[in-house]
């Protein structure tokens, strides 16, 4: 099943510009910052938020436009009827686009290293936590925008509120050091925040504000951002059992 999600993906010419081009093009958006004399912990939170735009475009988007379509046409429903289970079933369409998005991601770092004049990871282990949970985490959120989504083409709506929202939680709108106290304790909940901390400290291993941290504080607050994705991927693994319409919207 996942070998014929893939090659459905790479036939369909939109999603497949959208998964490789546009990541790509963002490192470059940074470049005219990296020139002004951007600091170390910005370049690295820039990095972490490109990484999050990757995921949201390559896996997040580009899954909820698959489910969508997928159900309308009623290939999960047959999929079901099968020997595989449900789970089965929904990984299977996810695993093209975690495959294509953890090396467009690589691409994306090794483009950004010496554009951003960063060195290599410090910890890639961090990095590695970061990134594979926040790809996780964006397959049961593209499930649940999947259900308010009742075509392809209307995912290209129902995708921006929580797009947006994600986008101002990796600091790409407005860095979360200034954002009011409340605000920024509410924002660094939100799924893209921790990404975008576990980039920064397993790339530089530095907080927010640029302070070199030991290694027990890297591994404290790696445990910290860690729970708070693992909250939303169970919160979503639940939501999608218990919810998830299998069933075409009229």
């Amino acid at each position: 099943m996942a070998r014929a999600e893939l090659t459905l993906l790479l036939r369909n010419r939109m999603q497949l510009v959208t998964a490789l081009l546009l990541p790509l093009s963002v490192p470059f958006l940074y470049l005219p910052l990296a020139r002004q004399g951007g600091t170390r912990e910005a370049m690295a939170s820039g990095l972490g938020t490109m990484f999050v735009v990757a995921l949201l475009f390559v896996v997040y988007y580009n899954l909820l436009s698959s489910y969508v379509a997928r159900r309308q046409d009623l290939v999960l429903n047959r999929l079901r009827t099968g020997e595989a289970s449900d789970a089965t079933v929904l990984i299977a369409t996810a695993v093209p686009a975690l495959l294509i998005a953890f090396v467009m991601i690589g691409v994306m770092g090794a483009i950004a290293a010496p554009l951003l004049d960063l060195p290599l990871p410090s910890r890639p282990g961090v990095l590695a936590i970061g990134l594979v949970l926040g790809a996780a985490v964006m397959v049961p959120l593209a499930l649940a925008t999947a259900n308010m989504t009742r075509t392809v083409e209307a995912a290209q709506v129902t995708c921006l509120p929580l797009m947006a929202v994600l986008v101002i939680g990796a600091g790409a709108a407005i860095p979360l050091q200034m954002m009011p106290d409340w605000f920024g304790r509410l924002v660094a909940l939100v799924p893209s925040a921790p990404i975008t901390a576990l980039v920064r400290l397993g790339w530089l291993g530095i907080d927010a504000e640029g302070a070199a941290l030991s290694t027990a504080e890297v591994w404290t607050q790696t445990t910290q951002q860690t729970g708070i994705l693992l909250v939303w991927l169970v919160l979503g693994i639940l939501f999608v059992r218990s919810h998830f319409r299998w069933e075409p919207r009229g």
